[in-house]
């Protein structure tokens, strides 16, 4: 993304691969460098612009060199690999009137480096890892290709034990992997969980949980996905803490259980002064002998996990109902709207209502089981029941006779 600091401005490039109809292959990694290292040298460019009429004009000869690259690199891209579509773009959105005048005295700025990853997860585009291990992790390189955080003080070149993936030679010799061990940006800081003290857990990156551990600060987390659930909720603008306990932490000082988090339709139950924690019930007659069982606070709400049509889905991104999508309206609404007249047999894309901005970030979902009670567990009573309709005069009067003898229901 690029961003004008001053105003509305911004531009996106946005590169992918679509495999249709290659099985279990892989999409050429080739490629997918190809249109990812283009799509970084257009964003330097622009970095390095003096003045924005070079990048807003619509007749700049450097906007149309642009987006002349990314048409070609995506055309190769879809010719080397059949079935595959790669699609590279490049977009900018006009300045707003109130900010055109003062537009040519701010500054371009161009953030095109990736986030950090975890451990185990690919860096090779990155070179960079999240805070991990008692010692920090290194992002070592495999190849052009490929790259991986781990907490190893060494990396040996070669062949590694349990490597799988590798290239057939012109002999038809199969030949593995080899790891290049190449050393790919800094090591990262240990992980905040290795400090067990609470004077020692750095504020500057840590915070100290309500649990008594030393966490990662939550905001440092762009994403839904990125956010960690181990003390975090995504509130459906930033990844913030957890105010609320999940199952199995004590919940004395937050009374509260963590929908979020696996707690939804728990309560706090207290165990003595100095412990309490989310459950389901809570008898200190047969299962929680020697128990208060004092409850703290209320019973957290099990909270649909998609939104309803027509309503808010910024912090789900998903939607209940079928054939709905969660769509960005504008800056201030993100709701479920249909977006396709959904059948056993086909989808037909539904228009958006005029007006709406149109990125979709969810589908719905479909039907999901939702776990029985726990053995013993008071139930609140016998509120469903199931109907047979029959057609009268036919041989589903016998089929009804024998499901009520077997009460088949």
């Amino acid at each position: 993304k690029v961003r004008h600091l001053g105003g509305r401005v911004a531009c996106r490039t946005m590169a992918g691969m679509i495999s249709a109809g290659l099985g279990e292959s892989r999409p050429d990694i080739e490629v997918v460098a190809q249109v990812e290292a283009a799509l970084l040298n257009v964003a330097e460019e622009l970095n390095a612009t003096d003045s924005l009429d070079d990048v807003l004009e619509v007749p700049s000869a450097r906007v149309r060199r642009h987006r002349q690259r990314l048409a070609w690199v995506a055309f190769g891209a879809s010719a080397a690999l059949v079935g595959v579509a790669a699609v590279g773009r490049f977009c900018l959105r006009s300045r707003s009137p109130a900010a055109a005048s003062a537009a040519d005295s701010q500054v371009l700025t161009a953030v095109a480096q990736a986030a950090c990853v975890a451990e185990g997860q690919d860096c090779h585009v990155s070179k960079c890892c999240l805070d991990g291990g008692k010692s920090g992790l290194q992002c070592w390189a495999k190849n052009d290709f490929y790259a991986t955080c781990v907490s190893n003080e060494t990396c040996k070149e070669g062949v590694h034990p349990g490597e799988t993936h590798g290239t057939y030679d012109q002999y038809g010799k199969f030949h593995l992997d080899a790891w290049s061990c190449k050393k790919l940006g800094k090591r990262s800081l240990p992980g905040c969980s290795t400090y067990d003290k609470e004077e020692d857990c750095p504020e500057a990156r840590c915070d100290w949980f309500h649990t008594g551990k030393c966490m990662a600060k939550c905001a440092q987390f762009g994403s839904k996905d990125a956010c960690p659930q181990t003390h975090c909720t995504w509130d459906g603008a930033k990844c913030a803490v957890d105010p609320c306990s999940a199952s199995g932490e004590d919940c004395s000082s937050t009374k509260c259980c963590s929908g979020s988090r696996g707690a939804a339709g728990q309560q706090c139950f207290q165990k003595g002064k100095y412990w309490a924690t989310c459950m389901d019930f809570c008898d200190s007659n047969v299962t929680q002998k020697g128990w208060s069982c004092k409850k703290l606070g209320e019973r957290t709400r099990f909270e649909a996990p998609c939104s309803w049509a027509g309503q808010s889905c910024s912090k789900t991104h998903c939607c209940s109902n079928q054939g709905f999508s969660c769509v960005v309206k504008d800056d201030a609404y993100t709701g479920c709207v249909k977006t396709n007249q959904h059948t056993t047999w086909v989808d037909q894309p539904v228009p958006l209502p005029a007006g709406w901005e149109g990125t979709r970030l969810g589908g719905w979902k479909s039907e999901y089981q939702v776990a029985a009670a726990a053995p013993g567990a008071p139930m609140a009573g016998t509120s469903f029941f199931c109907f047979m309709a029959i057609l009268p005069k036919s041989n589903e009067e016998a089929l009804m006779a024998v499901a009520k003898k077997n009460n088949a229901g």
